[in-house]
């Protein structure tokens, strides 16, 4: 893999089944996608992010972006949520989404979760930083 960031949709979605076939051929236990973001004046903030291992997506989500992420997955058939949990004092649920598909159209579910669930903007940087 040469480039680690693309900002725009076309470019997103191939850096994303890019950065899935280098985990692949790596054997690495997972790759991380994440959006670069701007932390305001947040200590505590962290940037939204997506992991990819074994054909499953893990993501945390609010309540607010659950029902978001319903909404994203009612046009991708090849992907269900198989677990959430929720931690005690934790401000999300951690959510697995099975991936029943090509890199390319994890590709595209990946970018919709960051615009649609995450509420990012069509032009956002997507950074592969774990490959």
């Amino acid at each position: 893999m040469t480039r680690f960031d693309a900002d725009a949709t076309a470019e997103r979605i191939a850096l994303v089944a890019d950065a899935i076939a280098a985990h692949r051929d790596r054997e690495s236990a997972f790759c991380t996608l994440e959006a670069d973001s701007d932390p305001g004046d947040d200590p505590d903030f962290l940037p939204p992010w997506v992991q990819f291992a074994d054909g499953t997506l893990n993501l945390d989500c609010t309540d607010e972006e659950l029902d978001a992420l319903s909404t994203v997955l009612s046009g991708f058939g090849a992907f269900t949520i198989t677990s959430r949990e929720s931690i005690e004092d934790a401000p999300g649920t951690n959510v697995r989404v099975d991936a029943r598909a090509d890199d390319e159209r994890t590709g595209q579910f990946v970018d919709a979760v960051f615009r649609e669930v995450y509420g990012l903007p069509e032009d956002f940087r997507l950074w592969a930083v774990e490959i």
